[in-house]
């Protein structure tokens, strides 16, 4: 399955034809480019479909998208399918519809504009309009001072099958918590006199992994006095195995004032399925134990889980909205490269859209606002991962940071900080080594690399 093309667009196009053919079918799709009209044809199993430009070729990135759109439009006549999001893979849609904003349209418009050119069904552009009148209500920020601070904890007491994060078996890999986390708390401490020095200013702070608690209290509350600042800070504690009374005390002391709780799912069988080593009692003990200290609290479910139906799903809805978190974020599964669920035959759920539609339904009639949205490749379904808040709840750092809008200082193996500049248009990265090992060895040059990049970019 591919798509031959005479541009350099390859990786693109392929990317949109597995969404049509996410069993693997055997198809090849030939592409020729011209810089005339038609600007490109198509030709699948010996059928032509020409397809005449949207945006003007005058850059290659609106080529490119001429090219994307006409694969979808031949994919879509060739086999009586369409896709919840259209044409859009590898990009964050609520950037087009803000890039639809700049150019005057008003939300409604914009939303419109995703339907008409981008093929985005009338249901997704209207849940992008939702989300960017949520975005309108957040707390003000000066793209141009406020930076978020990102520290990563690469240990977790075990790997769920879909996961491709950095992290390590904290059980396993004891002997590298202690130094790693004396190199991190340097790394945090000399960052934070670092962007201070440069006129900037902390506007969130996340601790994520792995799971930052599934490190000793003591290494915990290293990395959060360190890391503590008086803005939105958030520590994960997804792991609800890992949450205790000692470690909910830590993160109280420190400052932290939202955590992240996450079951995934209340099935048992499900939980065994992916590798979880928590019970759904465990969450609910664990989800007591952080509200009746006060933190706001943040949780995550997935639709499309392998086994479960919409009635395991909706079983985990119910279970979720009747506690009242402050955040509900829902995911899509997402077979992601480095993954164990990757590595062994997975036929998918034919159900996850419907999931992902009784979320929005039973979210919204509960009080909640979809307010941040984002993608990955290789979803489940074509769909999308959708955060949703009570009112004056919304997680700061998860639409600054999803949303390309500041700049973030990333700590940690693997971590990545982004340099945002012009409204989002420009984008640099910077990712620490991914090897924990490593990370402590080479941490000098690394340090001075991160700082020589924030500068330049400050500059």
């Amino acid at each position: 399955m591919r798509v031959v093309t005479d541009t350099c667009w390859e990786a693109e196009l392929n990317e949109l034809l597995r969404e049509f053919y996410p069993d693997g079918t055997d198809i090849t799709v030939l592409h020729r480019h011209s810089d005339s009209e038609p600007a490109d044809i198509f030709t699948v199993e010996g059928k032509e479909y020409p397809f005449f430009s949207v945006f003007p070729q005058t850059r290659e990135n609106l080529a490119k998208r001429n090219a994307k759109l006409g694969l979808y439009d031949a994919l879509c006549a060739h086999t009586g399918r369409s896709l919840p999001w259209g044409s859009l893979t590898g990009v964050r849609p609520t950037k087009l519809f803000y890039e639809a904003v700049r150019l005057g349209m008003d939300f409604g418009s914009a939303a419109r504009f995703m339907t008409d050119v981008y093929r985005v069904s009338e249901k997704k552009a209207a849940l992008l309009m939702r989300i960017a009148v949520a975005q309108d209500g957040l707390p003000s920020y000066d793209p141009t001072r406020d930076v978020n601070l990102y520290v990563h904890v690469p240990f977790c007491n075990s790997r769920c099958s879909y996961c491709s994060f950095v992290s390590l078996d904290a059980a396993r890999h004891k002997k590298y918590i202690r130094p790693y986390v004396d190199r991190l708390t340097e790394e945090i401490e000399r960052g934070r006199e670092f962007l201070a020095g440069k006129g900037y200013r902390i506007y969130s702070v996340y601790i994520g992994g792995g799971t930052p608690t599934s490190v000793p209290p003591e290494a915990l509350e290293k990395i959060l006095t360190a890391s503590r600042s008086e803005c939105e800070f958030t520590c994960e504690a997804g792991r609800p195995d890992t949450i205790n009374d000692e470690i909910a005390d830590v993160m109280k002391r420190c400052g932290v004032n939202r955590v992240c709780v996450n079951p995934q799912s209340l099935s048992e069988k499900t939980l065994r399925e992916i590798g979880r080593s928590h019970t759904a009692e465990d969450f609910f003990r664990a989800y007591k134990l952080i509200k009746d200290r006060g933190f706001s609290i943040n949780t995550d479910i997935i639709a499309g889980l392998p086994g479960e139906g919409i009635g395991e799903f909706a079983d985990t809805l119910s279970g979720i909205t009747r506690l009242r978190p402050d955040n509900v974020t829902v995911h899509t599964l997402a077979l992601k490269n480095g993954s164990k669920i990757k590595e062994k035959p997975y036929a998918g759920c034919d159900e996850t859209e419907e999931m992902v539609d009784l979320a929005q339904t039973i979210l919204t009639a509960s009080g909640y606002a979809p307010y941040y949205l984002y993608r990955q490749k290789q979803m489940q379904g074509n769909l999308e991962n959708v955060g949703y808040a009570r009112d004056g709840k919304a997680c700061v750092n998860n639409v600054t940071t999803m949303e390309d809008i500041l700049s973030v200082f990333a700590c940690g193996a693997g971590a990545i900080s982004k340099f945002i500049d012009k409204g989002g248009a420009r984008i640099r990265r910077l990712a620490n080594v991914r090897d924990v090992g490593l990370y402590i060895d080479l941490f000098d040059s690394r340090i001075a690399k991160k700082e020589a990049f924030f500068t330049a970019e400050k500059s």
